[in-house]
């Protein structure tokens, strides 16, 4: 059944056109996955859907009054109030659904993360019991548990979902149709993420072969239009009086004519090619050094200093043992890095992935252990990278000062980034945060580095810019360690996974996409001993209870009733890890 109707819709920002004669049909359990470039129109078109502008040409029909669940991008919360507050003491069950810490219900929404705001804000949309959620990059601020969390959510959800995302995992898992936006026209496809690009790229292909079969008749016509005018002009001077030349003439000029009246139509239906508006990364350069290990770790560890500690200068720890600190980021963690290694960093939000690059940068001291890098490498971080960049200077400036082009290579190098036109000669400080990181990948790709340690690279970039830094980091022949969320560049670019969980670094040799599967078969297998040992405690159970009734004394008795009660228990226990 038809929920929403958008017919034949146009709108346009200070008269520069943003959307151009939209139409499309959202059904009754549809999950849609909105892409396209930053600035496309997908907020735009979010906000159409929501009431909260008018079209200037076309219609937005609902079948029926449908209700609405909407989580924005940017919170929208009032901080003093509690999450139980917000979304009402009737609905706190929807708070423990979405995994909103129970601790934290009473407690001022001031005082929440990232993660667990987009958690209150989902809770909140959930508990108007929408038959339509809209979400706005809902992942932002959810670490890879929470982004899994949230996929399974969405596909249990029985209503219609609208989400705009820039997570092409996210999309795989949840999207049944992708509805692309691309200079201001509106394409649906079928599928999740990964059939829109197997249909895009036909597409593609596609439109290209059509414009080259044109192209050639094109040219074929102009040709022959050629060599008719020049038929036609030499038998015009030679023709004089002869009837014969004359009439000779004009059967080549009416020739030539009816070639260009065929070229105007041809060039009337030129085929439609879409403007491929990738950013290109320059290959990252690499400064060659030879041997067999860029960086080594032995037992490492860190702690941050406890927050009464008030000798400490906690803004620029040096970094303690985990025997005297107050928290514990690393403990006993050995690795070591190879040349041409493509590592990705996980773990939980706060879980200590900056800290380790950190670490390996030389930005902080380990507490004990030992941390050994390369003398003869050179190491670029791209946090440090950021900080580094001058933000009264032009991003043209920065890229000059950082690499040593002259300012049109400078340029040139911001424009295959994606950084164009007057973005390259305003304050690099006044640049979005996607903008700011490209400009800080560009220094990076003429920095001739033989360890690059990045931190959350592809946040706040759209997918053409995604792709094309991952493309950069595939072609890149150093070693990397990439702390991300992004599963697509873990699966797309990485080999080696560092898992961080609880302080403990553990070293899988694969994708991310392996590691979950060995993971998968690792719970698979403790499923099976789990109801192994949960049928034992049945029976363990049962076969107590026919004791029970023939026992012979008070002792023997009490210590069934003790064997009873340590079954029981263990059976609770399976029951309770159940329901967890």
């Amino acid at each position: 059944m038809t929920v929403l109707r958008l017919s034949h819709i146009s709108l346009s920002y200070q008269g520069n056109p943003v959307l151009s004669d939209v139409s499309a049909v959202l059904a009754s359990g549809d999950r849609v996955g909105i892409v396209g470039p930053n600035g496309s129109g997908k907020s735009s078109l979010l906000r159409l859907v929501l009431g909260e502008i008018p079209p200037d040409e076309g219609t937005v029909d609902w079948v029926k009054s449908t209700r609405i669940g909407y989580v924005p991008q940017t919170f929208n919360l009032d901080e003093s109030k509690t999450p139980l507050d917000l979304i009402g003491h009737e609905n706190g069950e929807y708070l423990g659904q979405c995994g909103v810490r129970r601790a934290l219900w009473d407690a001022p929404s001031a005082k929440l993360s990232g993660g667990e705001k987009t958690r209150l804000s989902l809770a909140m949309a959930l508990s108007r019991r929408p038959e339509l959620l809209v979400l706005d990059e809902p992942t932002n601020h959810l670490d890879i548990p929470g982004i899994e969390w949230l996929e399974k959510l969405l596909t249990s959800y029985r209503g219609s979902v609208i989400a705009v995302s820039h997570d092409r995992s996210f999309l795989d898992g949840i999207a049944r149709k992708i509805w692309e936006i691309r200079d201001t026209r509106l394409r649906v496809y079928s599928g999740n993420y990964s059939a829109y690009l197997k249909a895009l790229a036909q597409r593609l292909t596609h439109e290209r072969r059509e414009h080259a079969k044109w192209s050639r008749k094109v040219e074929e016509l102009r040709e022959e239009i050629r060599a008719r005018r020049q038929w036609y002009e030499k038998a015009h001077k030679d023709a004089g009086q002869n009837d014969f030349l004359r009439r000779k003439s004009k059967k080549h000029a009416k020739q030539f004519l009816a070639k260009e009246s065929e070229l105007a139509r041809v060039m009337a239906r030129r085929p439609e090619v879409t403007r491929d508006d990738r950013p290109v990364v320059a290959g990252i350069s690499h400064a060659g050094i030879r041997t067999e290990t860029l960086a080594r770790a032995e037992e490492l560890c860190f702690a941050y200093p406890p927050p009464d500690a008030e000798s400490r200068d906690i803004s620029s720890p040096s970094g303690n043992s985990p025997s005297e600190a107050g928290r514990v980021i690393l403990e006993d963690a050995s690795f070591r890095v190879s040349p041409g290694q493509k590592i990705g960093l996980i773990g939980r939000n706060g879980s200590g992935k900056t800290t380790l690059l950190r670490l390996m940068a030389g930005v902080l001291t380990p507490g004990s252990g030992s941390l050994w890098l390369n003398p003869g490498a050179r190491v670029g971080y791209l946090a440090q990278m950021l900080d580094d960049l001058d933000p009264e200077r032009s991003a043209a400036e920065n890229v000059s000062l950082k690499t040593g082009l002259p300012t049109p290579g400078a340029r040139d190098l911001l424009g295959r980034m994606a950084v164009s036109g007057e973005k390259q000669t305003r304050p690099f400080g006044t640049l979005s945060m996607g903008e700011r990181t490209r400009v800080a990948v560009a220094c990076l790709c003429f920095g001739a580095f033989d360890l690059l340690l990045l931190d959350e690279p592809t946040n706040h970039l759209d997918v053409p810019a995604k792709e094309a830094v991952e493309e950069a980091l595939r072609s890149y022949v150093g070693a990397l360690v990439v702390a991300t969320h992004d599963r697509y560049l873990l699966d797309h670019v990485c080999t080696v996974i560092w898992h961080l969980d609880l302080g403990r670094l553990t070293v899988h040799e694969g994708t991310y996409r392996d590691l979950k599967s060995r993971w998968a078969e690792t719970a698979t297998v403790e499923e099976k001993d789990r109801k192994a040992e949960e049928l034992a405690a049945k029976a363990e159970l049962a076969y107590i209870v026919s004791l029970l009734s023939t026992a012979r004394n008070e002792g023997e008795k009490a210590e069934l009733e003790r064997r009873y009660e340590a079954a029981l228990a263990k059976l609770r226990e399976f029951r309770q890890r159940d329901r967890s």
